[in-house]
């Protein structure tokens, strides 16, 4: 099985300009809808710093909620649904935050706008750039060293599972990369329209109903797109007709938000 592994050079290609298309969107969106809205680049700096507060606090309580022994670890539905509660109470919780003070005076609804894209910049650079650059590094390794530095100090079991891993991140086709960046594109929409929900929990004064909403539509989302048996090209389409229904309804919301 082994022998066969190898990363071609359009392989690691197009885990580069993945990387690359999720490190530049955000900033991309975020420049035209400056240039249609005169919106203020530190309303994304605050989106960015926002999301860093929240995955800081969501790293803690996870060391804490899972750690060696917990039922959160063993019972796949606990494990998925307290993910997708801890990041949804976390990042819209930071997102209410910032609406509610540092950008308190700031009443436009193109704040929102501006605000997820910043939010959904730190996460795409976290997450898809820094993963995708993640393989290229590691399959020049594999093509360099081979699969005896890869399974050393492995058993048997640990070291097919290891191999089947490699095997399939080698098979990285045109077709993945597409929907690799459709998801990530769907996810910065998303953001988007959780930080025009919570925008209009702080602009009416009702948040019961605006931040329980957009923490319950964040939790939902990850705990579906983790928990469902889904394949890999079934979890991105999940997420993109995801993006689609709650930026539906985020628009029509968005339009109901004044202009300034």
């Amino acid at each position: 099985m082994a022998s066969d592994i190898y990363f071609s050079t359009g392989t690691l290609l197009r885990y580069a300009a993945t990387g690359i298309f999720a490190a530049v969107v955000p900033f991309l969106l975020a420049y035209l809808w400056r240039k249609r809205t005169n919106e203020s680049w530190l309303v994304f700096l605050a989106g960015f710093l926002a999301y860093f507060a929240a995955g800081t606090v969501r790293i803690i309580l996870r060391a804490f909620i899972f750690r060696e022994g917990s039922a959160f670890t063993t019972d796949p539905f606990l494990f998925y649904l307290v993910q997708g509660l801890l990041s949804g109470v976390c990042e819209e919780s930071a997102r209410y935050l910032a609406f509610r003070y540092p950008l308190g005076n700031k009443t436009a609804r193109t704040t929102s706008v501006m605000y997820g894209l910043g939010h959904d910049c730190y996460e795409t650079i976290a997450v898809g750039t820094m993963a995708s650059f993640h393989y290229v590094l590691d399959g020049i390794d594999w093509n360099n060293l081979g699969e005896a530095e890869f399974t050393k100090g492995l058993d048997e079991k640990a070291a097919r599972k290891m191999l089947e891993g490699v095997a399939a991140a080698a098979d990285y086709s045109t077709l993945d990369a597409v929907l690799v960046c459709l998801d990530g594109l769907a996810g910065t929409f998303t953001h988007i329209a959780l930080s025009v929900i919570v925008f209009k929990a702080v602009q009416t004064g009702d948040r019961k109903r605006w931040l329980l909403l957009a923490i319950g539509l964040h939790t939902l989302g990850n705990f579906l797109c983790g928990y469902l048996p889904l394949s890999d090209t079934g979890m991105h389409l999940f997420s993109i007709f995801w993006a689609m229904w709650i930026c539906w309804f985020a628009y029509r919301e968005y339009q109901k938000l004044p202009y300034a």
